[in-house]
């Protein structure tokens, strides 16, 4: 497998890491979104795209704003401007892979905005990773773990892992505003993959979301976390996404 780094630009550079088969003969293309306060590092990822290389797939992975390498800060970091982001590496995907199938894997953040721009590209098929249906909610009370009116009265706090980022009150407001993705209804063939043990995101939520979907597969993980980091916990995840993609693509069941 050949890794590679490069930028797609808007107002500022995105940037992005892609998996390339060892041939290079590149017959599918999975656009891979990281959650809140990762990266393109992702290990997940990284796993997913090794375990695909050898059919010809590759992934393209990308920082959001203010997350990873992305040179900008966390006054760029809105819900628009990773909508954007994504569109902008969708779009990259669809016009150097012209020829290629294209499909999101999208983790919880990641596929909170995945979500958000769903009604786009209707014709790609998503897998979403515990999906952030209710992330104004669970941003809050799972991740900062802070009240609304002590987050308004601090004006940011703190958050990250590799990359610290000062996440403003503005961020959550922006949230907000946002249309309820627990009640967006989606066209294209989707896969989620929800742990029962999540800590972050409720299956309830996930359920509920389910419910109004027409052409949405759920694969209840048992005993995963929101990490999925029990041992065998991201072979599922491999083995559910390459099943589905194939299904989605070829016809094949496998």
């Amino acid at each position: 497998m050949h890794i590679a780094y490069f930028s797609v630009k808007r107002e500022y550079e995105i940037k992005c890491k892609i998996f390339l088969p060892k041939n290079q003969d590149v017959k599918e293309v999975i656009v891979g979104v990281h959650g809140f306060a990762g990266d393109k590092e992702s290990s997940v990822l990284k796993q997913l795209a090794f375990a695909c290389s050898g059919s010809g797939t590759a992934l393209i992975c990308f920082d959001f704003p203010a997350h990873g390498d992305s040179p900008v800060t966390e006054e760029l970091l809105t819900i628009e401007n990773c909508k954007r982001d994504l569109c902008a590496v969708v779009d990259y995907t669809l016009y150097n892979y012209a020829d290629a199938n294209i499909s999101i894997f999208a983790t919880s953040f990641g596929g909170y905005i995945a979500l958000q721009c769903a009604e786009i590209y209707t014709d790609l098929p998503m897998v979403l990773r515990a999906p952030a249906v209710t992330m104004p909610q669970l941003l809050l009370e799972n991740v900062l773990k802070i009240s609304e009116a002590d987050f308004e009265k601090a004006g940011f706090v703190e958050c990250g892992f590799e990359r610290q980022i000062k996440l403003p009150y503005a961020f959550y407001e922006d949230l907000i505003q946002q249309e309820n993705v627990i009640k967006k209804k989606i066209e294209q063939p989707s896969l989620i993959l929800q742990g029962d043990c999540d800590d972050i995101v409720s299956i309830s939520d996930v359920m509920e979301f389910c419910k109004i979907q027409s052409n949405t597969q759920l694969e209840i993980i048992c005993g995963a976390d929101h990490r999925f980091k029990n041992v065998g916990d991201i072979d599922k995840i491999i083995f559910y996404t390459k099943k589905f993609l194939n299904m989605q693509f070829h016809g094949e069941n496998r």
